[in-house]
């Protein structure tokens, strides 16, 4: 009895499995981008600048080399309007700030190397907040660091999945 109860459940799974991919379901992993676009050229962010590692990372995943030379590029990923600020949120009754919002967002466009628009220039966004207490000032040094790095790799997931969509 045991066994043919495994046996059911394992079928199950199956079929399940075979459901969902029919659905058009895919487990969150690499995106899957077109190959046409690659290698690509990244334009308005400094060659040392973390939003650069972070997305040769991201194209890595997804089989699109980033380089540095643009002419030897078959695609130009341009941004622009880069955005980067905090905010305070709330203040406690001395007036100190307890809690902050950062925000970074860009613009983006993807071109082909002879100017012709791949995708139209877009917007993208994203925010945190966190609190600001009066202990462990480098603990929130550190954390608004780590904000910061999960909102780069935020806007960059968002710029990929948008390529994925539209191209």
């Amino acid at each position: 009895m045991h066994r043919k109860f495994r046996l059911s459940i394992g079928i199950l799974v199956v079929l399940l499995l075979t459901a969902l991919q029919g659905c058009g379901f895919h487990l969150r992993g690499a995106a899957e981008l077109p190959s046409s676009i690659s290698p690509i050229y990244l334009s308005g962010v400094a060659e040392h600048d973390p939003l650069r590692r972070e997305f040769r990372q991201a194209f890595g995943a997804a089989n699109v080399q980033l380089i540095t030379d643009q002419s030897k590029a078959s695609s130009l990923l341009k941004i622009s309007k880069q955005r980067q600020d905090r905010r305070v949120l709330s203040v406690d009754s001395r007036g100190k700030a307890v809690e902050f919002e950062i925000h970074h967002a860009l613009n983006f466009e993807l071109l082909n190397l002879d100017g012709t628009s791949l995708m139209k220039n877009q917007s993208v966004g994203s925010q945190r907040a966190y609190e600001n207490s009066e202990t462990g000032i480098l603990g929130k040094n550190q954390e608004e660091s780590l904000l910061r790095r999960d909102l780069r790799l935020d806007l960059i997931r968002r710029i990929v999945n948008r390529m994925q969509e539209q191209l």
